[in-house]
């Protein structure tokens, strides 16, 4: 859902759509532009809630403040231009103040998550503030929070292959999260393909950008896209950093909680994240202090979660929509609030997404790799 909004017709974009004022509003393939009363309204992605096109629309005219779910972008042109989305925006944005508004080039005026942007017929933009998460500091037991996101996982795929008519492609890499969607999916549907495959179609969009722009978001390096075919690919995208093992936001936490990660790893050698919490690359973190009072549990969680929502992994690409299941807020709000005993588990063995596998077919387990980012694809051979 790559998109620029200026004065220019870009033609690195394959779409060009001539708004008031002179302001074009550039994009990349799949978004749906809706004439709704007087408003031009440009959505791409999905929501994940029970509301009907027109109620949402209604409801964005009256009150743009995110807090819907799902992973998209809702843009309402008039004379002015609100710039929206769901509750956690799922990319970053970014814009160079009377000239354009962007997701698709970095190192410009960042707008953090925790906005969401207004703009006039100078291109004059305004950042409206709102609050994307709430934090809670109560410890809750390890089956309490296996059950909050259980259910919040099945109601999101639940919500979503009810409203979705487009083909499944499923890629599984050997990793805990691809499996983890894996177990899910097939909860619900086995009317996916099963990609054992590698691909990207080099659309328009792609051939203008891929390498001055799109290469330097790195997810994009390790995506699939079927260009201008509709098509959704489920990810694991967010799954290390919102289950709270990826290892910047897991220093934090282990520091809070006077966890050793480098020596439990190293007295562990086998465990699932031995050799990727061994990097060089990743063994700072954890060799460095923190430049903040982490003794303290809620300075500990608003650091985490204000780092979360501004994490963006990939996004939708021309006709190829990412189904994010993972990229919700509230599963790290959940097991921030877990017992140091259970953070010790998942730092070591991603024990938390096991027991979630489990809970759907503990014989999936078979396909995960023993260790992370090793050895890809190493027990898929078995499927």
């Amino acid at each position: 859902m790559f998109f620029e909004i200026s004065k220019i017709k870009n033609q690195n974009y394959p779409n060009n759509y001539q708004l008031k004022n002179d302001i074009i509003f550039n994009c990349d393939l799949g978004w749906q532009r809706i004439e709704y009363k007087h408003y031009v309204i440009f959505f791409k992605g999905y929501r994940l809630d029970s509301i009907e096109d027109e109620e949402f629309y209604e409801s964005m005219l009256h009150d743009p403040t995110p807090r819907f779910h799902g992973n998209f972008f809702c843009v309402i042109a008039d004379d002015t231009i609100t710039i929206t989305n769901d509750k956690h925006r799922g990319s970053p944005l970014q814009y160079v103040q009377n000239q354009k508004i962007t997701n698709l080039e970095q190192d410009l005026t960042p707008a953090w998550s925790n906005k969401y942007l207004t703009v006039d017929p100078l291109l004059t933009v305004t950042e409206k503030h709102f609050s994307p998460y709430t934090c809670s500091y109560d410890e809750i037991d390890y089956d309490s929070a296996l059950d909050q996101v259980d259910k919040i996982l099945c109601d999101s795929f639940e919500t979503f292959l009810s409203q979705n008519n487009k083909p499944l492609k499923v890629f599984l890499s050997g990793g805990i999260d691809t499996l983890t969607m894996y177990s899910y999916i097939n909860k619900f549907t086995k009317n996916y393909e099963l990609v054992d495959y590698e691909y990207k179609k080099f659309t328009h969009f792609y051939r203008k950008n891929w390498d001055t722009k799109i290469t330097k978001y790195w997810g994009y390096n390790q995506i699939h896209s079927w260009g201008d075919v509709p098509t959704v690919l489920l990810t694991g995208g967010c799954g290390d950093e919102f289950f709270l093992r990826g290892p910047a936001m897991l220093s934090v936490l282990a520091e809070h909680h006077g966890i050793d990660t480098l020596a439990l790893v190293e007295k562990n050698t086998q465990c699932y994240h031995s050799h990727y919490l061994s990097k060089e690359k990743n063994r700072h973190y954890f060799s460095t202090k923190k430049p903040f009072d982490t003794s303290s549990k809620k300075n500990t969680v608003a650091y985490i979660m204000n780092n979360l929502i501004n994490d963006h992994q990939h996004w939708h690409i021309d006709e190829t929509i990412c189904f994010t299941p993972f990229k919700n807020i509230a599963i790290p709000g959940i097991i921030l609030n877990l017992p140091k005993q259970n953070v010790i588990e998942q730092l070591l063995e991603a024990q938390f997404n096991k027991d979630l596998i489990i809970r759907n077919n503990p014989d999936d387990l078979r396909l995960l790799s023993t260790s992370k980012n090793h050895i890809r694809f190493e027990n898929l051979i078995s499927m």
